[in-house]
């Protein structure tokens, strides 16, 4: 099987800041198919299908951008530019049908909303949903930090690590707005949920401080905590923030920056996780993962390179591959 992906990365802008490649698992072989610079901290992108456009972050201070691009055989064409409505933007997600492009500005705790139109292009932003307070982690929860987004029947999950809290949202595609649509769901001080990802009627938050996934299940409009789970081995005291959460069939898989491995859990039938193992990731850093087939691409941002795992998913086990591909500080991987 043939699997395309793009890359993004905290390229400088005269660097390979966005890539796309083939990744061949029958054959274990990978092909840069192109490299393209010019944008400064591409650190997240997105591929919208229907548009058949690629949108990505121009993570910078005081202000960040959000670019949409044609696809073509050599690189990208540059279609529109917008600020992001704050500084540090760091994720994109699309809702209600396509009509919402959401970005999450990490340093200036807010979530941009724009209005793409049937060619991908941005003419500004829709609406700005802007979050006030913090947490006792004085270092990293001195104020908001809207951190991603996602939709899910109709509302939007919107995580901030400086509050301790997932907030939802429903869109108003009419008046181009979001408006508060339930309270927020709390999660224990300090733990900095970062990235999210949904299975059936189960919630799983990964949590940047504490290392650990916190799961949650359905209960009548909300959810209600069923687990908190380490990604960490026992006893670790070292310096680690975890990164991102990806589910695949029955398994979820996580990285940890510091500790610079993958872990690998079971989501047993009541939701709940049972952590398989701990691997290494396979360089330094691996702040993106994405599954590709039984392949596990890792964007391992200060090593330079992303590297390549093995899923057996009989035994539950990660195997490294030994393939290796080297570009500036990946940092996102964008299967299309």
């Amino acid at each position: 099987m043939v699997y395309p992906f793009l890359t993004g990365s905290y390229a400088s802008p005269g660097e390979e800041g966005i890539c796309l490649f083939r990744l061949d698992t029958e054959r274990g072989s990978l092909e840069k198919v192109w490299a393209q610079d010019g944008i400064e901290n591409p650190s997240w992108i997105l591929y919208d299908r229907e548009r058949a456009v690629l949108y990505a972050v121009s993570e910078t201070t005081p202000e960040g951008a959000v670019c949409s691009f044609r696809l073509k055989e050599d690189g990208l064409a540059l279609l529109s530019r917008v600020k992001s409505g704050g500084a540090d933007p760091c994720h994109l997600s699309l809702a209600a049908e396509g009509r919402y492009l959401l970005a999450a500005n990490y340093t200036g705790g807010s979530l941009g909303v724009f209005a793409p139109d049937e060619a991908g292009v941005l003419k500004g932003r829709a609406a700005l949903a802007v979050h006030h307070g913090s947490g006792p982690n004085r270092a990293r929860q001195e104020k908001a930090h809207v951190h991603f987004s996602q939709e899910r029947d109709g509302l939007i999950y919107v995580t901030d690590l400086g509050m301790d809290r997932v907030f939802c949202y429903r869109p108003e595609p009419a008046e181009g707005t979001l408006s508060q649509a339930k309270n927020p769901l709390a999660l224990p001080p300090g733990s900095g949920p970062r990235h999210l990802a949904f299975r059936g009627e189960h919630l799983y938050v990964l949590c940047e401080l504490s290392g650990e996934v916190s799961v949650f299940r359905r209960s009548g409009e909300g959810f209600g905590l069923i687990q908190r789970l380490s990604m960490l081995p026992e006893g670790f005291s070292g310096s680690n923030i975890a990164s991102a959460v990806r589910i695949s069939g029955e398994f979820l898989l996580t990285g940890n920056r510091g500790h610079d491995s993958v872990a690998l859990s079971r989501i047993r039938e009541d939701g709940t996780l049972t952590l398989l193992e701990i691997v290494p990731c396979g360089g330094r850093t691996p702040r993106d993962l994405a599954v590709m087939g039984d392949w596990v691409a890792v964007a391992n941002q200060d090593s330079d390179q992303i590297s390549f795992l093995s899923l057996d998913r009989k035994k539950g086990r990660l195997s490294d591959t030994g393939i290796r591909v080297r570009l500036p500080k990946p940092s996102c991987i964008c299967p299309v």
